[in-house]
C-alpha cells in the first residue's frame, strides 16, 4: 500500500502542475485576446488564427485538468442525497458512483480510442485557419480519459477524495 500512496502522490503533482498550467494558458487567452483586439482597433492586422489557437487550447484544457477536477473535488456533484444519508450508507452511495464513473470513463475511452485509430488511419484533418489533424484532438480526449480512469481507481484504493489538506474545491487555479 505504501506504493500506491507514492503513486497516488505523484499523480497529484502531476495533476496539480497541469493544473497550474491550465490557468497559466487562460490567462494568456486574455492576453492574446487584448493585444488583437487592440492591433484591430489601429487598423495594425491582427493576430491570424488567435481564436482557433485558443479554441483548441481550451479544449485540451478543460479535459486535461478535468482529472485534477475530480481529485480535489471541484467537478460538478451533486451532494444533497449524500449529505442527507448517515455515513456509512453514504460511504457506500460514493463508492458506487465511483465504479460507475469508472465504467463511463472506460466506455468513452474505448470509444475515444476507436476513433483515434480511424482518425489516423484516413488522415482526417479540422479544416479551419489551420488543418490539425483530428487524431491529435482525439489523442487529448483519449488521455483525458486514461487519467479520469485512473483517478476513479484511485478514489477506490483511496476510499474518497485526495488526501491533500491544502487543495480543496473553493481554491481554484
Amino acid at each position: 500500500m505504501n506504493g500506491f500512496r507514492r503513486f497516488d502522490a505523484l499523480m497529484g503533482h502531476f495533476y496539480y502542475h497541469l493544473g497550474t498550467v491550465v490557468g497559466i494558458s487562460i490567462g494568456l487567452f486574455s492576453v492574446a485576446i487584448s493585444l488583437d483586439l487592440v492591433l484591430r482597433m489601429l487598423s495594425a492586422g491582427n493576430l491570424p488564427g488567435v481564436q482557433e489557437i485558443i479554441e483548441y487550447a481550451m479544449f485540451a484544457g478543460v479535459f486535461l485538468s478535468a482529472p485534477w477536477a475530480l481529485r480535489i473535488g471541484a467537478h460538478v456533484r451533486v451532494d444533497l442525497l449524500i449529505g442527507a444519508l448517515p455515513a456509512a450508507l453514504a460511504r457506500t452511495l460514493d463508492q458506487i458512483l465511483d465504479v460507475t464513473g469508472l465504467a463511463i470513463c472506460l466506455v468513452l475511452l474505448w470509444f475515444g480510442g476507436v476513433n483515434l485509430k480511424f482518425a489516423y488511419m484516413f488522415n482526417s484533418t479540422q479544416m479551419k485557419y489551420y488543418n490539425v489533424p483530428e487524431w491529435w484532438l482525439l489523442s487529448v480526449f483519449v488521455a483525458s480519459f486514461s487519467l479520469l480512469s485512473l483517478e476513479f481507481v484511485c478514489r477506490m484504493f483511496r476510499g474518497g477524495s485526495a488526501p491533500e489538506k491544502n487543495q480543496h474545491a473553493t481554491g481554484g487555479f
